[in-house]
C-alpha cells in the first residue's frame, strides 16, 4: 500500500510541479535529513497507530512536508513574530518544527493526535537539541481540538492534517484564543484542501506560495 502511495505522489508532483521542481524537492529532502540529523521520513498511516480520540476520514496519515516549501514559507513571517510560539497541529515526527527553528523561531510546540508519532518526534528532538540548544521545543499527544492554545501563540502550521470539520473547530479555538488575548496572528496552511474554513472565518491571504501550477499553501493573518 505505501509503495503505491510513493508512486501516487511522485507522479503527482511531475504532472503539477514538473520534473525539476520535483528532483529540487527530492534532494532538499536528502540534504536536510542529514544536516538536521533527524529522521522525518515515510508515510504512516493511522490504522498503524495509537490515536487520542477516534479514527476517521477526518484525521489524515503522515506525511512530512518538502523541506524546500518549508524553509519558504517560514522565511516569509515577519521576524518580529518568530519569538512568539509557533504551533503545529499534526506535527507528526517533527520536522516542520526543526525547520521553523532554522529560520529564527524560538517557541516551538508540536500537537498530534498519534502516540507513536510523538515518540519519534521526541526522539529526533534528543538528536537535534545536541547541536541547538537556545529553542523552546515541545511535543504533545493530544487531540488539535482539545489542545489549550497559549495566549502568547502567534503562528499556527497546517500541513492538511484533518477534514475541513475538525479544521474548522481548531481555527474557531484559535479565534477564541485571539478574543481573549488581541494579536496580530498567522496561519500556515500547506496544502490547503479546506482554505474555505479560513475564508468564511474573514481570514486575509498574506502570501500564496505556488510552485508550476501547484498550489503549495496559504499564509492567512487575522487581528
Amino acid at each position: 500500500m505505501k509503495i503505491l502511495q510513493y508512486i501516487f505522489y511522485f507522479f503527482r508532483s511531475l504532472y503539477y510541479r514538473g520534473i525539476a521542481n520535483t528532483f529540487k524537492l527530492l534532494y532538499y529532502e536528502k540534504k536536510y535529513e542529514k544536516k538536521l540529523g533527524i529522521n522525518t521520513h515515510s508515510i504512516v498511516n493511522l490504522g498503524e497507530l495509537t490515536l487520542d480520540g477516534n479514527n476517521s476520514e477526518e484525521n489524515h496519515h503522515y506525511q512530512g512536508a518538502s523541506y524546500y516549501i518549508l524553509f519558504s514559507v517560514f522565511t516569509k513571517i515577519p521576524k518580529e513574530a518568530r519569538q512568539n510560539p509557533l504551533i503545529d497541529f499534526g506535527c507528526g515526527k517533527g520536522r516542520a518544527l526543526f525547520v521553523a527553528e532554522q529560520c529564527g523561531f524560538r517557541n516551538l510546540i508540536g500537537v498530534d493526535i498519534a502516540r507513536e508519532l510523538i515518540n519519534q518526534a521526541e526522539e529526533n528532538l534528543k538528536i537535534y537539541s545536541k547541536k541547538n540548544m537556545d529553542s523552546i521545543l515541545a511535543f504533545y499527544f493530544s487531540d488539535a481540538t482539545r489542545f489549550e492554545i497559549p495566549v502568547t501563540s502567534q503562528v499556527f502550521y497546517f500541513f492538511n492534517p484533518f477534514g475541513e470539520a475538525i479544521m474548522e473547530q481548531v481555527v474557531q479555538n484559535i479565534l477564541e484564543s485571539v478574543k481573549q488575548h488581541s494579536r496580530k496572528i498567522y496561519c500556515i496552511y500547506l496544502n490547503p484542501k479546506h482554505k474555505i474554513v479560513f475564508e468564511r472565518n474573514c481570514f486575509n491571504t498574506y502570501h500564496i506560495e505556488t510552485n508550476k501550477r501547484y498550489l503549495e499553501g496559504i499564509i492567512y493573518t487575522y487581528n
